[in-house]
């Protein structure tokens, strides 16, 4: 006569192997953990940082979490939320025409999102954008 073999679980009765096998299915299965992408853009460097007044500037930002499809503007000083042309997640392009006077402006990214709410009584949304750290940029007289 063979016997299968048994264990014992956590509420002390004897199962056979398979209960065991199905017990340690269900209850030991390892979950995959979800990943939240980095919202929040970061600047490390630009193509320069400086050039003469009534010249058009036309700038690389290079950094992280850059978002595509007009998701991501940039703040060029006052200049609020100009158009950039995403060309990956690290490398934005932007241009500011002759109109920016010589000074030092403050250049910042803001990936501005819009999640779709399940709730029936909310159509979207809205969170602040999530901005960048801060690139001076100086413009030469």
């Amino acid at each position: 006569m063979t016997s299968l073999p048994i264990n014992i679980n956590q509420n002390n009765t004897l199962l056979s192997t398979y209960e065991i096998l199905k017990y340690n299915r269900i209850n030991a299965c390892i979950k995959p953990k979800k990943y939240v992408q980095n919202l929040n853009p970061y600047i490390s460097g630009l193509s320069n940082y400086s050039s003469l007044f009534n010249i058009s500037i036309k700038l690389y930002v290079y950094g992280e979490n850059f978002l595509p499809n007009g998701l991501s503007t940039i703040d060029f000083g006052n200049i609020k939320n100009i158009n950039a042309k995403y060309i990956n997640s690290n490398t934005l392009y932007f241009e500011v025409y002759n109109f920016a006077f010589p000074g030092i402006y403050n250049i910042i990214v803001k990936n501005k999102l819009n999640f779709n709410a399940r709730n029936i009584t909310a159509n979207s949304i809205n969170v602040e954008p999530f901005a960048s750290n801060i690139i001076q940029y100086t413009i030469i007289r």
